[in-house]
């Protein structure tokens, strides 16, 4: 397993990767996200459950994580994903607001996936708390699938797929003291 570097001139020169760790750092103002995969392919029915830690991240801009193809594996705005950087998204059009948190220094995001020939549902999670049910796609559908992160802003992401995968999978409100 590795990352996959999306074809552009930005990300090459934007982008080094140690292992299951990518660093994204550019100067100057990002016009469009710089994406990369993780070549950890999810295509035959089963749970899959992948974890993305945030270890650096500036406050400025943004980042998003979520699945995609390879063929939909594109450069900026060009990829076509199902996403969550706060707000759920299908890579071409925002579908729910405010579905958690936005993404930040020090956060870990858990993607779980279960596929079947029917249908694929796709959990979240925000620091191992559980946010719910945030994709529900019936079949067909395009496969196998990848995690995909999309930095629009420097910083830098280990992924683990773990074979651990969480066992409460409705959506927990956060509590304050």
């Amino acid at each position: 397993m590795s990352w996959i570097i999306e074809p552009s001139d930005d990300a090459s020169s934007a982008i080094s990767i140690q292992g299951n760790t990518v660093t994204c750092q550019k100067e100057g103002f990002y016009g469009s996200p710089i994406n990369v995969l993780w070549k950890d392919p999810a295509e035959n029915s089963g749970l899959y459950y992948w974890q993305i830690e945030f270890i650096q991240l500036d406050e400025q801009g943004s980042v998003s994580v979520g699945l995609t193809t390879q063929d939909h594996f594109k450069a900026g705005y060009a990829i076509k994903a199902i996403e969550y950087n706060g707000n759920l998204a299908d890579g071409s059009a925002l579908l729910v607001g405010s579905f958690g948190d936005r993404i930040k220094r020090g956060d870990n995001i858990g993607i779980l996936l279960n596929l079947t020939d029917s249908d694929m549902k796709v959990h979240l999670f925000l620091n191992e708390r559980p946010l719910g049910l945030a994709f529900h796609i019936q079949a067909p559908f395009p496969k196998p699938l990848f995690p995909v992160v999309s930095f629009s802003t420097n910083g830098e992401a280990t992924i683990v797929h773990s074979k651990q995968v969480p066992t409460s999978l409705n959506r927990q409100e956060e509590h304050f003291d």
